[in-house]
């Protein structure tokens, strides 16, 4: 997924949980209703600074609190609404975060085998795409032996391998949230170590825009 091959006029998709959604209008978030106050918006801002003429459309179809089963769900219906040329998912902290917060209702959390077949369905519905790209879920959190910590190392290894597997672009972004945390401390960029500071949704949009070989 290569920005530079990205032609005038492009819709670019960005789906996810609450780390995309970050307060996007709905049902659908765009420049005129709302792209929310994340990293998708910072995108766009980014993007449109630097190339206007490209007139590129960036739609956020982020929903707070989804797991990858809910993503794979909707995945059909978000692409004939939106149709986009170009799309980038970023999923997987709710996946293991329902582990914890909803400990008595097993049913509700994603196991790392469901995960991989809910990226299966999804990338096996991207062919008609002109571009897709997985981004890594992410966690504030420098401590490796930390439990939570343990798990999205093992689902963003399954985000790679896939990626690699089926020839998508991949953005990993954990070594950019290692980087922030290693400089101040991680409450500076995330007041629960899941949901990113304004400062760390900037991070994250350049970190993604990077990954498409973005001349900034």
């Amino acid at each position: 997924m290569n920005f530079n091959e990205i032609a005038n006029g492009s819709v670019i998709m960005l789906s996810g949980d609450s780390v995309t959604d970050a307060g996007r209008a709905y049902p659908t978030g765009t420049y005129r209703t709302g792209l929310g106050g994340g990293y998708v918006n910072r995108m766009h801002e980014i993007i449109t600074a630097a190339y206007p003429e490209k007139k590129i459309k960036i739609v956020n179809k982020g929903i707070s609190g989804e797991t990858s089963r809910q993503v794979a769900a909707r995945w059909l219906a978000d692409l004939e609404e939106v149709k986009p040329d170009y799309a980038t998912l970023m999923i997987g902290v709710n996946d293991v975060w329902r582990s914890y917060d909803t400990y008595l209702e097993p049913g509700i959390a994603v196991s790392a085998d469901e995960y991989e077949k809910n990226l299966r369905f999804i990338l096996e519905n991207t062919k008609t795409l002109k571009g897709f790209m997985l981004i890594s879920p992410i966690f504030f959190e420098l401590n490796r032996e930390d439990t939570f910590m343990k798990r999205i190392i093992e689902y963003s290894g399954i985000c790679k391998r896939l990626a690699d597997e089926y020839g998508v672009a991949y953005c990993d972004l954990q070594p950019e949230i290692d980087r922030l945390s290693s400089a101040i401390y991680t409450t500076t960029f995330s007041g629960d170590r899941v949901h990113p500071g304004p400062v760390a949704c900037m991070a994250i949009a350049r970190e993604v825009l990077r990954h498409m070989n973005f001349n900034f």
